[in-house]
């Protein structure tokens, strides 16, 4: 069941804009020169209803126990080396690492030269986003830390997301929630 169903969308419904919703964020504000687009990255933005680990990318980046307790990843605390960012679109599930360089974004987040959830969707609607970490001991860590997409998402959503991850044979899966 790779592509999302109808039980899936409509526990996923509405889909949403960049930062919809977001108390202290807006689009307007917010959403920065080179992170709208996703043109640069098509190549390596991982079709996750495909399930497993993003095979573009090596198996260097699959956490250790040793690194999900110092990072305290098991707690929703971020590894950025070793982080996907994921989004659930308008028909599957989309996977990115993180520490994708992003040349455009440099220009206005110094800070942060490398991808966001905006340039999965290339500035589109997604219905929820967050985070994901595999691991060596086959475990995938997952949280809904995407100021876009995933900070005004209700329980309801969250565990729907779960479940379509679930159904795409995703397998281990275990929370983390932490606020943003």
């Amino acid at each position: 069941m790779p592509q999302l169903s109808q039980i899936h969308i409509d526990g996923l419904n509405p889909l949403i804009a960049a930062f919809e919703g977001h108390p202290h964020k807006t689009k307007e504000t917010h959403l920065l020169e080179g992170e709208n687009d996703n043109t640069e990255f098509l190549h390596l933005i991982y079709d996750g209803k495909d399930n497993n680990f993003p095979d573009q990318f090596h198996n260097h980046l699959l956490v250790t126990e040793e690194e999900i307790h110092h990072y305290k990843i098991d707690q929703g605390n971020p590894y950025p080396l070793k982080c996907f960012l994921w989004v659930i679109d308008l028909k599957s599930i989309k996977i990115l690492w993180e520490m994708t360089p992003n040349i455009l974004r440099k220009k206005s987040r110094e800070d942060k030269p490398y991808v966001c959830h905006t340039n999965i969707t290339g500035d589109g609607l997604a219905y929820i986003g967050g985070e994901m970490y595999f691991c060596k001991n086959s475990n995938i860590y997952i949280n809904f830390n995407s100021d876009r997409f995933g900070v005004v998402a209700t329980e309801e959503k969250k565990v729907m997301a779960i479940k379509y991850i679930e159904d795409c044979n995703y397998k281990n899966i275990i929370r983390t929630d932490n606020n943003l």
